[in-house]
């Protein structure tokens, strides 16, 4: 199968590839540049220009594969509340190039999304709070509607990623080692996660977070 990749040359993505490669599929990558275009063909990618602000690049990417799995996110924090919506009108656009064709598209989202109502437990079976003070809901809210017009949607929610060299973007005070003082962070390490996100594409539609892909095992690093 072709799956069109976005974030393929970052921290996740770029984990993602090489799963996908080993399981027999193709992958169309999304970059914007050329030192990410080469990236991409040494890992033994097709690179497919365009970025998350140019919807005709995400639905043209999304047409022309058998499925997507959408890791992109813009990380400056500064701007989080913009950058959710940005994430919302792109998961739009990938939905807009797999309407009406059934094809998987998997949503990369955050852990802290998906209970359904205040003070309740985010379970598999559940749909995301509408009303969710949480941003990032707009990513999950796009989702939902890509699944209202045959899209098969499924969602992986992420805590904090990590690898045996970078823990994302609490490095300083996330390097494993002793627990100093009652600082816990909930953690996921890039091989598996990556192992569980290509395993997810094959799934059925799914909207919550994560226990169909061992999510156990995966917290514990293995």
């Amino acid at each position: 199968m072709r799956v069109f990749l976005t974030g393929a040359t970052g921290f996740i993505g770029s984990a993602i590839i090489p799963e996908l490669i080993n399981a027999g599929h193709q992958v169309l990558g999304l970059t914007r540049s050329d030192a990410g275009a080469e990236a991409l063909i040494a890992a033994g990618a097709e690179p497919h220009r365009g970025d998350l602000e140019n919807p005709e690049s995400l639905r043209d990417g999304a047409a022309r594969s058998d499925g997507v799995i959408h890791c992109a996110f813009d990380h400056d924090f500064s701007r989080f509340v913009a950058n959710c919506e940005k994430d919302r009108r792109a998961i739009e656009a990938l939905g807009a190039g797999l309407a009406g064709s059934d094809r998987p598209l998997v949503i990369t989202s955050g852990t802290g999304i998906g209970s359904a109502a205040p003070g309740q437990p985010a379970t598999e079976d559940g749909l995301p709070d509408p009303h969710h003070p949480h941003p990032r809901v707009a990513s999950e809210l796009a989702g939902i509607a890509a699944s209202a017009v045959s899209v098969n949607v499924s969602v992986v929610r992420l805590p904090q990623v990590h690898n045996t060299v970078k823990q994302g973007f609490v490095t300083p005070v996330g390097r494993p080692g002793p627990q100093q003082g009652r600082l816990r962070l909930s953690r996921r390490r890039t091989e598996p996660l990556a192992g569980g996100t290509r395993a997810r594409y094959r799934a059925p539609l799914q909207v919550g977070t994560g226990e169909a892909f061992g999510r156990r095992e995966v917290s514990r690093g293995r």
